[in-house]
């Protein structure tokens, strides 16, 4: 497996708890939309590793990449990654993973909660060739808490295929917003799917990946038809 070294070059706060950090690598970093790398976290303690999602989209030549990460309270990973100092410098392995996209002529239902938006940003900023519908399916918990909105409407003004759609379910502190509410459990419970033409892609916490599977399974989809990557 590749032994990669990055240098941090910029510093992005995206929500009060969210931010993406953009690396830059000596050498073109080549991989696929959807793979992961795997960080050295070098703390005061023992060193550990952590897998984080590439959410650029892979370009020709380049060797700058970002990740996306939410800030856990006691996390190492996020914690050492949120103090990293501009010019500081990670240890990874990779890219890798198997989480990537399959050119199909079925419609394609992404589904998110959180940073699990991050391979599928990767996803769109590679302009998917698919001629069929692309929905991208992303629960967030309040509007504080979201994130990216104005790639997701750059991306949709580019592709008339594409849409998007943002459910909060923080109910009680949501009074202003005017978009779906509740989890996405719940909008895919009263969601009609045609399970012979669509294929989905989750990404999120185990819960989320076990409930969102049983419903489309439920409603038909074979299990080849329901990909996903699930972090903890």
């Amino acid at each position: 497996m590749t032994k990669n070294t990055a240098t941090l070059t910029k510093h992005t706060q995206l929500t009060n708890d969210i931010f993406e950090l953009t690396f830059e690598t000596k050498k073109p970093l080549k991989f696929i939309a959807g793979q992961f790398i795997t960080i050295k976290i070098e703390d005061k303690n023992e060193p550990c590793f952590r897998a984080y999602s590439i959410c650029s989209a892979p370009q020709k030549n380049t060797n700058k990449f970002d990740i996306c990460i939410k800030l856990i309270k006691d996390g190492r990973g996020s914690n050492w990654l949120n103090n990293l100092q501009i010019g500081g410098k990670i240890n990874f392995i990779g890219p890798t993973g198997k989480f990537t996209f399959k050119e199909t002529t079925k419609d394609i239902i992404f589904i998110a909660t959180g940073t699990g938006i991050a391979p599928f940003k990767s996803f769109l900023g590679d302009e998917i060739k698919n001629k069929n519908k692309i929905t991208l399916l992303w629960g967030l918990r309040n509007t504080e808490s979201i994130f990216y909105k104005n790639f997701l409407n750059k991306t949709k003004e580019k592709n008339k295929n594409f849409s998007f759609i943002i459910t909060l379910s923080d109910q009680a502190n949501n009074t202003k917003w005017n978009g779906k509410t509740g989890r996405v459990t719940d909008f895919l419970l009263k969601t009609k799917i045609d399970p012979k033409n669509t294929e989905t892609y989750l990404c999120g916490l185990k819960e989320m990946i076990e409930e969102v599977s049983a419903i489309l399974q439920k409603k038909g989809l074979p299990k080849e038809a329901i990909h996903f990557e699930q972090y903890d």
